[in-house]
Formats: C-alpha cells, sequence, structure tokens
C-alpha cells in the first residue's frame, strides 16, 4: 500500500471508518488496507470513484466527511544518495584533477579487509574478484563494513551518484580475511597476501593491524614484495607507535590528518611513518541503508595513497614499489609545526607524484 496509485481517507472518528469499511463488498474489502489507529484506509485510485458516493457520513455536516489525500512519497535526509559527491578526502589530495587524463583505469588493488559489497551502485562495476579466506566455500561479502568504506575511498565509480573515490576506475579485488566482528587471524590474512601473489595484484591496502609481530607475516610481507606488489598499511589509532604490519620497512605506513590539516591525536606515530593523509569524518560506501557512511580512523587515511598509487601505475605501470616510494618521497609536502614523527614526509597529493613521474620519465626516456 505504498504505491502512489492509492489514495488515502481519514475519518473524524474509529466508528465512522467501520462504518463505512463494514458495508463494503467483499471484494472491496481484499483491496483496502485499514489503519483503525489514525481512523484511517488507503485504496486504488479506481476504487475510490466506485466508492466515493458511500464515503459520506450521513446525519453530518459535508465538512465533517472524511479526508481524501494523496498517499505522499518521502524521501530519506541524506544529500548524498541521489547527486554525486566528492569526499573532503578526495578533493584534499587532488584527486579531481588527473581524471580527464587518468582514472587508474584497471591498476589491480587488492583491499584485505572484511569484504566487498559488490552489488553497491558505487562499487560494483569496480569489483573484479576476490577470496574469502575466512571461509573459501562462500563468497566475500562485507558483513561488518569496514572493507567496502575503504574500497570506496580507493574506488567509488565516478557515476553522479553516492560519492566518488580517489581512483575511480581501479579493479578492486576483495581478499577477505575478517569476519563480521572485525577480527583476523594470521593464517587468513598470509594466505589473502599469497592469492594476491597468485593473481597478479599491483597494490595491497592493509587498514588493519596489532601490537605483536609476526614472523610469518613478515615472511609473506617480503615474498609479496619481491613479486613487485606495493603495500600501503595503516598506522593504528592508539596514539602510540606504529602498528603492525605498518612498521615493517616493506610497507608504506600512513597516519591521520583532519580538515585542518592537523594529527588527530589518536593517529600513531614513529621514525619509521612515511606519510599522512585524510582520515577524520571521511564519507564512503556502505553494505548497511543509507549505503553511505563517515569513519574516521588510519584505516581510511591509507586507501587515500592506495587510490594515489593506482592512479600512479595507470601512468607508469612499469614501476616497481621502490621506484614509488621514491617518488612519494620526494612529492610528499611537510605540514607545517608538526613533528616528522607524527607526520612523516608529509602529505601525498596527486598533482606532485604524476607531475615528478611524467618528468623522470622523460628524462629516462631514449631520444
Amino acid at each position: 500500500m505504498r504505491n502512489k496509485d492509492h489514495l488515502c481517507v481519514m475519518y473524524t472518528s474509529e466508528n465512522d471508518l467501520l462504518r463505512f469499511y463494514s458495508n463494503l463488498p467483499a471484494m472491496a474489502k481484499q483491496r483496502i488496507k485499514l489503519y483503525p489507529k489514525w481512523n484511517a484506509l488507503s485504496l486504488l485510485n479506481q476504487d475510490y470513484e466506485i466508492l466515493k458516493d458511500r464515503m459520506a457520513i450521513q446525519g453530518e455536516s459535508e465538512t465533517k466527511g472524511p479526508i481524501i489525500e494523496q498517499n505522499v512519497m518521502y524521501k530519506l535526509h541524506q544529500t548524498y544518495s541521489d547527486k554525486q559527491v566528492t569526499p573532503w578526502g578526495v578533493s584534499r589530495v587532488q584527486a579531481p584533477t588527473a581524471w580527464s587524463r587518468n582514472q587508474g583505469d584497471g591498476v589491480r588493488v587488492g583491499i584485505i579487509d572484511t569484504g566487498i559489497d559488490a552489488r553497491h551502485p558505487d562499487l560494483r562495476d569496480n569489483v573484479k574478484g576476490g577470496i574469502n579466506t575466512v571461509d573459501t566455500s562462500s563468497p566475500f561479502v562485507d558483513r561488518n563494513g569496514h572493507g567496502t568504506h575503504v574500497a570506496g575511498i580507493v574506488a567509488a565509480l565516478n557515476n553522479q551518484i553516492g560519492v566518488v573515490g580517489v581512483s575511480p576506475k581501479a579493479a578492486l579485488y576483495a581478499l577477505k580475511a575478517f569476519d563480521a566482528d572485525g577480527t583476523a587471524s594470521l593464517t587468513d590474512i598470509a594466505q589473502a597476501i599469497d592469492w594476491a601473489i597468485d593473481n597478479n595484484i599491483r597494490i595491497l591496502n592493509l587498514s588493519f593491524g596489532s601490537r605483536d609481530t609476526s614472523k610469518i607475516l613478515h615472511q609473506a610481507i617480503k615474498a609479496a614484495l619481491k613479486k613487485g606488489i606495493l603495500m600501503i598499511a595503516s598506522a593504528g589509532n592508539s596514539s602510540e607507535t606504529l602498528d603492525y604490519p605498518a612498521r615493517h620497512p616493506e610497507v608504506l605506513a600512513v597516519g591521520a590528518i583532519n580538515k585542518n590539516g592537523r594529527v588527530p591525536s589518536f593517529s600513531n606515530f614513529g621514525k619509521t611513518l612515511n606519510y599522512v593523509e585524510p582520515g577524520v569524518d571521511i564519507l564512503s560506501t556502505w553494505p548497511e541503508s543509507p549505503n553511505y557512511n563517515t569513519l574516521s580512523g588510519t584505516s581510511m587515511a591509507t586507501p587515500h595513497l592506495t587510490g594515489i598509487c593506482a592512479l600512479l601505475l595507470s601512468q607508469a605501470p612499469e614501476l616497481t614499489p621502490s621506484q614509488i616510494k621514491r617518488i612519494l618521497d620526494r612529492s610528499a609536502q611537510k605540514l607545517p609545526r608538526i613533528s616528522s614523527r607524527k607526520q612523516g614526509r608529509g602529505i601525498v597529493k596527486v598533482n606532485r607524484v604524476l607531475s615528478l613521474a611524467n618528468r623522470l620519465s622523460n628524462r629516462t626516456s631514449p631520444s
């Protein structure tokens, strides 16, 4: 009875409502929905034309008759569902300035996380596959939301709805190693890295961490780097030194900044922190209604850099992880009045990265 082809009728009392309803033919009653608490009912427009003469209340003035209304349709109060917005972090890293030339087309990005909602209208065209290492017999459905949020920051579609990611045409691969409660075992993560090695993933986003180190995980990371996979990890949200795997030297460690260019108190720090990216009040995709959510954390900062690197690899696919790191190091901009322990080399932005890569490419090209 939510269809706009229905009319709503409200009487002044329940007795008047029931007097009308009880005298209707059985067939008419089947198509009518009663709302006795409101002294109301709804019926099809065509039934109203047939029954409207019966609706008058006997012995009452015309002003006391029923109120007839259209079945008004309402929308949720969300500003991002029917018109695309560019989240502030995507703007801060200057991603939109590159899209006329490069949107990360086809660069294979693995998201080791809680899965990705592959049916999301802002992601479905970019989700190309993946694996569930928690349960290999099940798909990589995201029952937590974190992985879908991270994926949207990297590569939400530039499709005029919802949000847009840093690299809107990157190829996303959901490597579900985390369960619905947001936890993962060492073996599930290592298996996800092995899958990335076997399936030619170019970038791995690692928006997770632990205070404990692991030789097995470190070995898996080394193996991935040897195969040319760039790994980018979140620093952690505990106001202390970096978590693992961000602390491993083979991984790029990312902390967070807010809209004012300050490092939030939660963002982990240390001499091995590489960069900072937007990570506070970040709007991105979500697997449940209303399909978008705002989260904060170094988990949100990390996919901004992942998206930047997808744009870089789309422009220069021959680059190795070590070459990418040198370009990022030279491109990063220091933020004022913040120590290196809290911001690393600073914030990385798309324009500087792609321009530097282009200059270096021109220098090494044969004349």
